[in-house]
C-alpha cells in the first residue's frame, strides 16, 4: 500500500527546511547550528524530525524524536525539547508522468515533554497547507501554516510560517535549492516583526542500501535577509533514510 501511495505522487527530495507535502516511509535525523543575537551559539540534534510512515491511503504521521539543544553559553542548561508529531493527509497529487503535483494538508504539533526554557511550556499546533508543481528537473514546494499556542498566548506569540523552495534535479543525485522561509509575528513580544532568511542547499540522493532501504542527505545554510532576526547563520544537516 505504501508503495502505491508513494508512486502516485512526484519523486522530489524533501527540502531542507520546508516540510514535503510528499507521504512516505522514512526515518530523517536533522542536525542544526545556529547564531544567536548575542553572538553565542545553539545547536540541535534531532531537529524535530523522526520516524514518518504511511498508515492509510493518503495518510502519514510522524513520530518525532524530541530535539536535544546544546548552548555555547552556561545559561540556559542544555537538555531535550518537546516532543514533535505530525499528521499528513495528501488532497491531490499526481507523478511527474501524470502532471507532476501535490496539495497536502497536515497538522503538526509539539507535546510539552520538556521544562522551560527548553521547551515551550504549552502544546503548539502548527495546521498548513503544502503546494508544488514540477516541471521536468525543476519544482517549486511551498507550504503556509500557522503556529497556535494551546495557552501563553501573549508570552509564545502568534506565528504565521511561510516556506517556498525551488529545487532542480541534477546529475549524479544531486538536487540544488534555493528556499525561502519567513516568519510572521502577529502576536506575542514580537507582534509586527518579520523575519525572512535565504536558505540555499544540496541534496543528495536517494541510493539504495539493501532491499528496499535507501539512503539520502541534505546540507545548507540559511542566511537572514531581514532586519529583524531572532537567529543567524544557521547550518544544518539532514540525513534520511527511506525504505
Amino acid at each position: 500500500m505504501a508503495a502505491r501511495e508513494e508512486a502516485g505522487e512526484p519523486d522530489w527530495l524533501s527540502p531542507l527546511a520546508t516540510t514535503s507535502g510528499r507521504i512516505k516511509d522514512e526515518f530523517r535525523y536533522d542536525i542544526g547550528s545556529q547564531t544567536t543575537p548575542t553572538g553565542g551559539s545553539i545547536s540541535s540534534f534531532g531537529g524535530g524530525k523522526g520516524l514518518e510512515f504511511i498508515v492509510a491511503p493518503r495518510v502519514q504521521l510522524l513520530l518525532g524524536i524530541a530535539p536535544y539543544v546544546d548552548h555555547s553559553a552556561p545559561s540556559p542548561s542544555d537538555g531535550f525539547g518537546d516532543l514533535p508529531l505530525m499528521l499528513k493527509f495528501r488532497v491531490a497529487a499526481a507523478n511527474a508522468s501524470n502532471g507532476n503535483y501535490l496539495v497536502t494538508f497536515f497538522l503538526s504539533a509539539t507535546a510539552p515533554t520538556a521544562a522551560r526554557p527548553k521547551g515551550a511550556g504549552e502544546a503548539v499546533l502548527t495546521p498548513s497547507l503544502a503546494l508544488g508543481k514540477g516541471w521536468r528537473q525543476f519544482d517549486v514546494q511551498t507550504t503556509l501554516g500557522a503556529n497556535l499556542p494551546a495557552a501563553e498566548t501573549q508570552r509564545l506569540g502568534r506565528q504565521l510560517l511561510w516556506n517556498t523552495t525551488f529545487q532542480y534535479r541534477a546529475g549524479w543525485k544531486l538536487w540544488p535549492e534555493v528556499e525561502a522561509n519567513s516568519t510572521f509575528f502577529e502576536q506575542g513580544p514580537s507582534a509586527g516583526e518579520a523575519q525572512t532568511f535565504l536558505t540555499p542547499g544540496l541534496g543528495f540522493g536517494r541510493v539504495r542500501l539493501f532491499r528496499g532501504l535507501r539512503f539520502s542527505m541534505a546540507a545548507g545554510e540559511q542566511f537572514a535577509v531581514t532586519r529583524f532576526h531572532t537567529y543567524d547563520h544557521h547550518l544544518m544537516l539532514s540525513v534520511r533514510f527511506p525504505f
